[in-house]
């Protein structure tokens, strides 16, 4: 048997025979123990006020390495937030015009814009009673008259008789939409790009306050340690992505009134996010209002909760209502998917475009400005049912059958619930073939 006796005398510690004694001559890491430094401060001869003999520079060196790739990583890291964010800026950029065209679809009383057509006047010139009037001197004032009065007669001999602010009754697709804000004289190219900055702003702290949520929910249940199940998972998705969502519900509000208000600045009333997040808490009640008020926080549980449910429980629903594996039958697992992700646009279309509505219109405590959109309003909603009756009642036929009644209601249908629903499921269409494109691609390699 090995006698350690010899060693020891270096140690003290049986156990540890080869261990090397930290004192004063052990080097460098002694020297850092902030303990013994003050011990060493307060003893009478002051040698621990100078460096050990035995100095290792290298070690010095290492830990300078370490300190500058922890401030490298940390930069690093600053700057793939800052390309992530500028990406999620253009991308935001680039969908917004056929956004705020999907808004303007949804928030519109069709029969109010068809009640102000009017049959064509000699002259065409407002009258000065008429909001209309001051955009028409305006617009002739830059030379733009003929854009503003001198309107081309369909068919039926209608021309628009609305305020010079508004656009026309829209029926038809987002392209058209987009192309009717970009010509409008009060409106613009910069009016596609409404409520951009404010809608990247809810997705970026979306993106970052939603998954930490959820992980501080799962850490709590238990999820990660395998002690939690499946459900207690989709319940912590679920609840994390309410909560966000519920949190930063009045972005979405102040970025649909952005979209929807007019953009003429006689007629304008919020001039950015701050401003409008300012007017609408001094105008509604305050942010007690917007957050707890039922005429908005119903559609916003509602809708947040059916959106978490559809975007996050996609796979294990069709696991456990169709019993279809996703590697054992890819195939069937994706036109499953497909069929998940219509039947999600079917669900939530109409949702979300009582919501849009309900959101559109402003429920004044104390009013100081009025109001003026680029599409007409209905009158105002008590609800999201009321909202959701009278859109059926009112809103269900197109502009032709609408030019033939006068009245409100009597237009029974669902198609004001369903604006751009063709859109959606022509995309649902194009990524289940672009998956299937994908995966012949991965089986060729």
């Amino acid at each position: 048997m090995t006698d350690f006796s010899e060693n020891n005398g270096a140690t003290g510690n049986v156990f540890r025979p080869y261990a090397e004694p930290v004192g004063r001559s052990s080097g460098v890491l002694a020297d850092l123990n902030p303990l013994d430094s003050l011990r060493r401060l307060n003893t009478s001869d002051g040698e621990g006020m100078r460096l050990p003999v035995s100095l290792d520079m290298r070690s010095l060196s290492d830990m300078d390495i370490d300190l500058d790739m922890d401030e490298l990583d940390t930069t690093q890291a600053a700057i793939e937030l800052a390309k992530f964010a500028g990406f999620r800026f253009l991308t935001t950029l680039v969908a917004n015009p056929f956004n705020v065209a999907q808004t303007l679809l949804q928030v519109q009383h069709l029969p109010l814009a068809v009640r102000e057509e009017r049959p064509a006047s000699n002259d065409g010139t407002p009258d000065p009673d008429d909001p209309a009037y001051y955009e028409y001197l305006r617009a002739r004032h830059s030379g733009r008259t003929s854009r503003v009065v001198r309107a081309t007669a369909d068919h039926s001999g209608y021309v628009d008789g609305r305020p010079g602010y508004e656009l026309g009754a829209l029926d038809s697709g987002k392209l058209s939409v987009v192309r009717k804000l970009v010509g409008h004289p009060t409106e613009g190219v910069l009016s596609v790009f409404k409520g951009a900055f404010t809608q990247w702003t809810y997705d970026m702290l979306h993106l970052l306050l939603q998954p930490t949520l959820e992980g501080a929910l799962n850490e709590a249940l238990g999820v990660y340690d395998g002690s939690g199940d499946a459900a207690t998972g989709a319940l912590t998705l679920v609840a994390s992505v309410v909560a966000v969502g519920w949190a930063l519900s009045p972005l979405e509000l102040v970025r649909t009134r952005l979209v929807v208000q007019a953009a003429s600045p006689i007629h304008r009333k919020y001039r950015g996010v701050v401003h409008a997040l300012r007017t609408v808490a001094r105008e509604e009640g305050g942010l007690r209002a917007l957050y707890f008020s039922p005429f908005h926080l119903v559609p916003t549980l509602v809708k947040h909760t059916l959106d978490a449910v559809f975007r996050g429980l996609g796979a294990p629903a069709i696991n456990l209502i169709a019993n279809v594996d996703e590697f054992d039958h890819p195939t069937m697992f994706a036109c499953c998917g497909l069929a998940w992700r219509t039947l999600s646009a079917v669900v939530m279309l109409p949702i979300d475009t009582v919501r849009t509505r309900l959101q559109a219109q402003p429920r004044y405590t104390q009013v100081k400005d009025d109001f003026r959109t680029c599409v007409p309003l209905a009158r105002p909603y008590t609800g999201m049912a009321n909202c959701l009756w009278r859109v059926v009642a009112e809103d269900g036929r197109g502009v032709k059958q609408m030019r033939d009644r006068a009245s409100n209601v009597g237009h029974y249908g669902l198609r004001g619930l369903y604006p751009g629903l063709s859109v959606q499921v022509m995309a649902n269409f194009l990524v289940f073939g672009l998956g299937f494109i994908g995966a012949d691609d991965d089986s060729a390699f």
